[in-house]
């Protein structure tokens, strides 16, 4: 996809001068003097990279952060951010270097914002820049961390899949949930594939995806990834939640979906099992509410998995045979059963 900055400073000195300077790397270089401009240009376009301005007119432009958090209906949710302030001190660098993909203090030295800028849209990525998950546990799958690994070279040579895959990479708030979720889910999804005899390499690698991708919409949110419910439930909880944060969540296996459809390289069924990942066989799963026909095979494994996997993270003293007498009543259909009997063997 082309590159699109959009630079949010009430500056117009600044944009000008960041125009010419970065100009060369982006087809398209926006900009907004203020959050009311910013939010109509992120409701209006896709973006890359956005370059913004923490104080603006005397408002925190941090709002832009939050703006994008609250509305899962905006497709630059996932876009980095790289600080570009005059207001900011070391501190505050130690405090939020993880939150976004760059800080920078103004007055800036040329060079480094370009370097900074190449960096973060992948231009002088290291290899080692994909985080990678320990998908040791909880069960013994034979070589499953180096075919993993491998899986993830592959993604390291396409700039596409290496750009989808690095939003994962920005611990944001500190909290390791999603990507130890990634590496259980992982090895419980390929551990049941591996009993049905589905165990290609290329299954593999759709499960690694959809293990990555699923919750990508929720990075910034593990608060809200952490939510285990039916449609039912959750909309029981929309109130206690917020209607944003009910949005996001009711919406991120879309927003995910959308992302994984459009880069060619990711094979169609892991668009499937990222959109149906919170769906349930008896119509109560979330956001389409599909019946057990209608959800595909490799989907069935990656909700049991992922159903597993909640199930482990809340309960330190988990079994096999305990999940398994809890789930009688919540699966049904033919594909859920062979799923179930897998898991079954695993345990």
């Amino acid at each position: 996809m082309d590159k699109r900055l959009l630079i949010i400073d009430d500056n117009q000195d600044i944009i000008e001068v960041l125009q010419v300077l970065l100009g060369d790397l982006f087809i398209k270089v926006e900009s907004a003097l203020n959050l009311e401009e910013a939010e109509k240009k992120l409701q209006e376009n896709i973006f890359s990279l956005i370059i913004l301005d923490i104080n603006l007119n005397e408002r925190n432009g941090a709002e832009v952060i939050k703006y994008l958090l609250s509305n899962p209906e905006n497709q630059n949710n996932a876009c980095p951010v790289l600080i570009l302030s005059g207001i900011i001190n070391n501190q505050f660098i130690e405090k939020h270097s993880k939150r976004f993909a760059g800080i920078i203090i103004k007055p800036f030295e040329e060079k480094n914002l370009i370097e900074t800028v190449q960096n973060i849209l992948g231009g002088n990525s290291s290899s080692e820049d994909l985080p990678v998950p320990d998908c040791k546990l909880p069960f013994t799958v034979p070589m499953l961390q180096e075919k993993v690994a491998k899986v993830l070279d592959q993604v390291k040579k396409n700039n596409n899949l290496k750009k989808l895959f690095s939003t994962m990479k920005v611990d944001r708030t500190s909290d390791d949930y999603i990507m130890n979720h990634v590496g259980l889910l992982i090895n419980v999804a390929t551990g049941i594939a591996t009993k049905l005899e589905w165990n290609t390499e290329k299954t593999l690698e759709k499960f690694v995806y959809a293990a990555y991708l699923h919750d990508m919409a929720l990075i910034e949110r593990p608060d809200l990834a952490r939510i285990h419910a039916t449609a039912i439930e959750l909309e029981l909880m929309k109130d206690k939640m917020g209607i944003n944060d009910y949005n996001l969540v009711f919406e991120h296996t879309n927003l995910a979906a959308k992302k994984i459809e459009d880069i060619p390289e990711i094979p169609p069924d892991v668009s499937a099992m990222v959109r149906q990942h919170h769906e349930l066989p008896k119509e109560n799963g979330y956001p389409a509410r599909l019946p057990y026909g209608k959800i595909t095979p490799l989907s069935s494994v990656f909700i049991v998995a992922h159903d597993f996997v909640d199930y482990i993270v809340s309960n330190p003293k988990w079994s096999v045979k305990d999940y398994i007498a809890g789930t009688k009543n919540k699966f049904r259909g033919p594909h859920f059963s062979k799923c179930i009997s897998a898991l079954q063997e695993l345990g």
